[in-house]
């Protein structure tokens, strides 16, 4: 598919165009979005400021009612009788014409004044009770929706009741009003009726109380209805947040809804609108968008329906029937079909065609002249080039003999090599600089080819040659020599011929100046090889001082004044006594000291080391400390610093980390117990059988002496791979072991090594898959590492030992395991360190020097591999690495084995 997609200028463009039009409907999609969630944050914030209006002009009415029922209690407190309070709330009814009706009740809730007369029954109890007893528990005028002593929901209000009491605060009566939830709710019915008239708009007002009853509304049949659920919001609202919801309203339909909490009381106001009219234009922009598509879709099918039938359809069919140069009579044919197209895809087409013509020459002409240059440049030897140029020249142009002149130290053109001339021309040609009648002269001055008839006088005329031409072959580095060529014909060369030579001597003068200067640069190479040598013996041995200047620095170094105040502490010195370089420099030198007392483990010994150093009556001693959980020894060096003069300005101390020493220490004594005792076994055995053959008292059989012989020998081959073994090791860790790399089957490998261990009680299963690809090893090397690998599984092993090999990348990996009780956690990291071994395998066996695994590591690793062990509680597994033969070429082989399957 991809390979289409490259090779398909249509695929090419319909994908442009797909992704264009997928960018286009994307960013249209983005804007849609933003457009209706900017649109639903507008509306949202408009119906929540309408909501947040109309709550604001509902508080403040409740509070104008509260305050003014404040007003007539106290009013209601000084009347002397009935007729004066008749007279108190008959004013006041007056003067609000939003209070339905005002009330009188006595202290338990009998109702014993109402005005407006002959709407209510005196003496009765006051319903609803629930505003009687919210109003004795209360100072301040309680509130509660409901019907007071009417049963019609037209007369359903607010009623507000104020607890009157005397100076002396004893409850006298509780006044009471209340005004209809009907004149409540006819600000609501006129902002809805405006919105609807002026903007075409649904709006919908509601305000309910705390309980979710319907309190004010444009449909007043509905009030004191429950509708809590039919809101979303409201509750969120009651609970003195604001909020808005989208959800489906009761007729089915998406609807906004907006709710804002009213001031002091529990009542909230919601505002719900629908979505449609909302977002109405969000639907005419998709509508727009909708019909852009339409329109993307219609006008790109006619666009390529068109650009497939005039354009694409031509262009392939000319790139299949151009896609090579064709033959002569291809060629001929093609001429003949001629195009009728009078467009671009025309001139194309016939352009292609006269192409075709003209290549078809040229090529002709190059495939020539690369196969004869091709064959001239391969060589660097002067004289080889020359007779490779001279039988080139020959195939290349009709000639009968050809040769090159060179000019020697005077400058006289002499012949090099020449191929169809005599002896005798040989000898006799030669061309002073002067002679400006000669054709290979005025060729080599002028640099351009010179040609000529010949007359009867020239000597190539007795060779019979009638025409002469002269190439001339300059080199800027190399010098000049000339090609002369001689045709038996009277004839002339022409130009095309002339062009062929000049073009195949740009190559001829390449390979001429190379094979020159490659002959003249040989001895010199010599001596800049010599130069470089000593040059890089030079730059050895001051690199092997830098190091050593360089590692000594690692060593803690530390000056300080002739008051003993650091002036500078080297990094080593920061990590020897466990403090940061601003921590020690510009400080005492004490501090240092102190660092140094706390981490030594030897206390009474240090207090009197460190005693001799502080006072500086040692130049030398040595501290044990301990950092990390790692034991050092620690040599503080001190020394004087002085000037030029040789006065001191200064203290030095030089702090050197001597652990290494001690351990080299203890790894000689330990290797030479180690070498001592397994060199003792086979240097007994050698010596005991030989003082046996010796022995004049004694003639033993042929047969015993060849058996005594035998074991002599065999003792020595093991002392002799002790010795190679050690001496490999330690040219291992200095860098110097030499690898002897050949191409090495695995299966051999195994194959040769069991050979050599014999052990009749083991039990060896061996997986090695016939296709393993050769590695390019040391055999000798790596047999040692397969024979101590296969030995130390039977010896810690219980018998049976498998051996198995794969293909990994670019290597293979040989897998030895046993069926031993395996190797310890807290011993697996160690088992390659010199002089190791394994508590499990001394219960085994008590001889070896804990070498083997360790030669092992060093051969693999010299082999720039890897080896590493794994172990269970009933297995032992190590496994290493060995390079492929030729790993890059077998992967390119993978690849493109890959590639021509998919």
């Amino acid at each position: 598919m991809l390979l289409f997609a490259r090779r398909s200028i249509l695929f090419q463009l319909l994908s442009v165009y797909l992704l264009f039009v997928l960018v286009v409907l994307s960013g249209g999609l983005v804007i849609d979005g933003i457009i209706e969630q900017r649109l639903s944050n507008d509306v949202q914030a408009a119906d929540q400021a309408l909501a947040q209006e109309i709550a604001l002009q509902t508080n403040l009415q409740l509070s104008g009612e509260k305050k003014a029922l404040i007003d007539l209690g106290k009013l209601a407190a000084q009347a002397e009788n009935s007729d004066a309070m008749t007279e108190i709330f008959q004013a006041f009814q007056a003067s609000r014409s939003d209070v339905d009706q005002v009330y009188w009740l006595d202290t338990v809730g009998v109702l014993r004044l109402a005005w407006p007369l002959g709407k209510v029954t005196l003496g009765a109890q006051f319903s609803p009770p629930g505003v009687v007893q919210k109003s004795l528990a209360s100072t301040e005028p309680v509130m509660e929706v409901g019907i007071a002593t009417e049963t019609t929901v037209r007369t359903a209000g607010v009623i507000i009741a104020e607890p009157v009491r005397s100076v002396d605060g004893t409850l006298i009566g509780i006044v009471a009003v209340s005004f209809s939830l009907v004149e409540l709710s006819l600000p609501l019915k006129t902002v809805v009726q405006a919105q609807l008239q002026q903007l075409g708009r649904h709006l919908q007002i509601s305000v309910i109380d705390e309980s979710g009853k319907l309190i004010a509304t444009p449909d007043q049949q509905r009030i004191l209805q429950t509708v809590l659920d039919e809101l979303p919001g409201a509750e969120v609202a009651l609970n003195g947040q604001t909020a808005s919801r989208l959800a489906t309203g009761l007729d089915g339909q998406k609807w906004l809804f907006s709710a804002v909490p009213v001031g002091d009381v529990r009542w909230a106001v919601v505002v719900q609108r629908p979505t449609n009219e909302a977002l109405a234009v969000v639907a005419e922009f998709r509508l727009w968008l909708l019909s852009a598509v339409l329109l993307f879709a219609l006008g790109g099918l006619l666009f390529w329906l068109l650009l497939l039938n005039r354009v694409i359809r031509p262009l392939h069919t000319l790139a299949i029937k151009h896609q090579s140069l064709p033959t002569t009579e291809q060629a001929s044919l093609v001429a003949t079909v001629l195009p009728t197209r009078q467009d671009e895809v025309g001139d194309l087409e016939r352009s292609l065609i006269r192409l075709e013509r003209d290549g078809l020459k040229k090529l002709t002409e190059l495939q020539t002249l690369l196969e004869t240059s091709n064959a001239v440049v391969r060589s660097l030897e002067p004289h080889t080039v020359v007779r490779k140029i001279i039988r080139e020249v020959r195939k290349l142009v009709d000639i009968q003999a050809a040769a090159v002149l060179l000019p020697d130290e005077k400058g006289v053109l002499r012949v090099l090599v020449s191929d169809g001339h005599s002896s005798h021309y040989d000898a006799e040609l030669s061309r002073s600089p002067d002679d400006l009648s000669s054709t290979p002269v005025l060729a080599l001055r002028d640099g351009k080819p010179v040609q000529k008839l010949l007359e009867q006088s020239a000597l190539s005329y007795h060779e019979g040659f009638r025409s002469v031409l002269a190439v001339p072959i300059i080199s800027r580095h190399a010098g000049g020599v000339v090609l002369l060529v001689h045709r038996s014909e009277p004839q002339p060369f022409n130009q095309n011929e002339i062009n062929l030579l000049l073009t195949f001597a740009n190559y001829a003068t390449l390979a001429w100046e190379h094979a020159v200067l490659y002959e003249r640069s040989d001895e010199r190479l010599r001596e800049v090889a010599q130069e470089n040598e000593r040059l890089y013996k030079q730059a050895s041995e001051e690199k092997q001082k830098l190091e050593a200047i360089m590692g000594s620095m690692r060593d803690g170094l530390v000056l300080t004044g002739t008051d003993g105040t650091i002036l500078y502490a080297n990094l080593g010195a920061s990590t020897i006594s466990g403090l940061s370089s601003p921590n020690l420099e510009h400080h005492s030198i004490s501090v240092l000291y102190a660092a140094l007392r706390v981490a030594t483990i030897d206390t009474i010994n240090s207090e009197r080391v460190m005693a001799l150093a502080t006072t500086n009556e040692a130049t030398e001693v040595i501290v044990e400390i301990r950092q990390s959980r790692q034991h050092q020894a620690i040599q503080l060096r001190l020394f004087d610093v002085g000037d030029e003069t040789g006065r001191v300005i200064g203290r030095g101390l030089l702090l050197r980390d001597v652990t290494r020493e001690y351990e080299l220490d203890e790894f000689k004594t330990t290797l030479l117990a180690a070498v001592g005792h397994e060199l003792r076994t086979p240097l007994t055995a050698i010596k005991g059988y030989a003082s046996t053959l010796l022995q004049e008292d004694v003639s033993w059989p042929l047969a015993d002496q060849r058996h005594f012989l035998q074991i002599i020998s065999a003792e020595s081959d093991r002392l002799a791979q002790l010795v190679s073994n050690l001496l490999d090791l330690s040219r291992q860790e200095a860098g110097l072991l030499l690898l002897n790399r050949t191409p090495t089957s695995v299966r051999a490998l195994v194959t040769k090594t069991l050979e050599q261990i014999k052990h009749p009680a083991a039990s060896l299963s061996l997986n090695l898959p016939a296709d393993l690809p050769l590695v390019n090893v040391d055999k000798a090397r790596i047999e040692v590492v397969i024979h101590n690998l296969v030995f130390n599984a039977l010896v810690y092993g219980d018998g049976e030992v498998s051996i198995s090999a794969e293909r990994r990348a670019d290597d293979v990996v040989i897998a030895i395991s046993n069926n031993g009780p395996g190797i310890a956690a807290d011993e697996l990291p160690h088992i390659f360190e010199r002089f190791y071994r394994a508590r499990r395998g001394q219960q085994q066996r008590a001889g070896g020097t804990g070498l083997g695994l360790t030669i092992c590591k060093a051969f693999v690793e010299a082999h720039h591999n890897v080896i590493w062990a794994e172990s269970s509680a009933y297995s032992t597994t190590i496994s290493f690495s060995l390079p492929l033969l030729n790993p890059v070429s077998e992967r390119d082989e993978a690849l493109g084995a890959a590639f021509l399957s998919g």
